[in-house]
């Protein structure tokens, strides 16, 4: 007897608030503080600081602000270039251009879908020269200010070498760390010291947006090593108000603080982290088990050196992915594509780009991210397994 039951919706990858949200938000609400100043935000970057290895972190209200401050601080500023891999989220190349900068996009390694730096390092030795003691794209005739390493869903890219790269060319370093907290790069958490690095700034930015490992609703963060600057970060964020009554503002500044109800979710989000990255890890584990019997479907790759949280977790499929995302969506599976490449969106059609990209192309044409939510249970995971394997199974119907 056939059963007409619709069966119940997976989405891609939300939130799970089962620990001491509620509590946290009450105590905000019992007290009136509610808004940018209160004890959660600084308990939540005095442990958010813990978590990443830092000894600093400055709440944002995004992590889109997060990244715009960073660079503003990294002295990016008109017309200069940034170089960042041209896959990745759009936020980093909108905070980019919020500088009136540019970003210069290349392309990701095949093996572990993370930034390509030797591609880095032939951009900077072949296309750019050194003038007056800084370094100029030779096409574009625009300053290189910084590199902006994205590190993507939920690995980290070849940390040490982006230091080496960066100290060689006396660069500054933003690192795009919104997909990862919880990872690690040779043991070290993402905003660890960078042993390679030996140039004027480095700083890491990470996000707390919904449907990251751990969530405030909507937020971000800069973490860093130097106290001065975090003051500075901190400064900034709070519209560059000086101390005191008087509103007297030092500087242009922004509106980007996170309130202290969004940190009272973060600092409870924060105690279970290394509960989630195992459960995060535990769903990558059985994917790959049920996939390793499928030569049309890449598992995703963990980086070398690397302890992934598999934020987002997503394969390549031998053929392009359309077809199977609306199959999967059409049963009540969330899937995507991975975002388009940077350059190919009209606001950044003009911008530099080295090389042909062949790597990311292809992963945007044939990749495909599938349900991978804390709470994502085994026998929603296998009904996701039997629905994209099977789909390959029929084989007749798949273009």
């Amino acid at each position: 007897m056939c059963s007409n039951v619709t069966p119940t919706p997976i989405p891609l990858s939300v939130p799970h608030l089962t620990g001491n949200e509620w509590q946290y938000v009450k105590e905000c609400l019992d007290t009136n503080w509610v808004s940018y100043v209160g004890p959660f935000v600084n308990r939540f970057e005095r442990q958010l600081a813990n978590k990443a290895g830092a000894k600093f972190a400055v709440a944002t209200s995004s992590g889109t602000a997060a990244l715009h401050v960073a660079l503003l601080l990294a002295g990016v500023g008109a017309n200069d270039e940034v170089l960042m891999p041209g896959l990745s989220f759009v936020a980093p190349a909108n905070a980019i251009r919020y500088c009136g900068a540019w970003p210069t996009f290349s392309d990701i390694h095949a093996d572990d879908w993370q930034w390509n730096i030797e591609e880095v390092s032939r951009f900077l030795s072949r296309a750019c020269v050194v003038r007056g003691g800084r370094l100029f794209n030779r096409s574009t005739n625009r300053r290189i200010a910084a590199l902006l390493p994205v590190h993507l869903l939920g690995g980290l890219c070849d940390v040490d070498a982006v230091g080496e790269l960066a100290a060689q060319y006396e660069l500054p370093v933003v690192e795009d760390a919104a997909e990862c907290l919880g990872a690690t790069y040779k043991g070290r958490p993402i905003a660890g010291p960078c042993p390679t690095y030996r140039g004027p700034l480095r700083l890491v930015v990470t996000s707390f947006n919904g449907n990251k490992i751990v969530t405030t609703g909507g937020g971000g963060a800069i973490l860093c090593e130097d106290g001065a600057l975090a003051a500075s970060a901190k400064h900034l964020t709070t519209t560059a108000k000086t101390e005191g009554c008087e509103f007297l503002h030092d500087a242009v500044g922004y509106n980007y603080r996170l309130t202290n109800i969004a940190a009272a979710v973060g600092v409870a989000q924060l105690e279970r982290l290394d509960e989630f990255v195992g459960i995060k890890r535990g769903i990558a584990s059985r994917y790959a088990d049920s996939f390793a019997g499928c030569s049309q479907i890449t598992s995703h790759p963990e980086p070398r050196e690397c302890r992934s949280t598999f934020w987002m977790y997503s394969v390549e499929l031998a053929f392009p992915a359309r077809p199977i995302i609306e199959r999967l969506n059409k049963a009540g599976i969330a899937a995507r594509p991975l975002w388009m490449p940077l350059s190919r969106l009209s606001p950044f059609s003009n911008c530099f780009v080295w090389g042909e990209l062949p790597v990311l192309s292809s992963l945007y044409t044939h990749g495909i991210s599938i349900p991978c939510s804390v709470g994502l249970t085994e026998l929603d995971q296998g009904r996701v397994c039997e629905t994209l394997v099977g789909a390959f199974r029929r084989g007749t119907d798949i273009p």
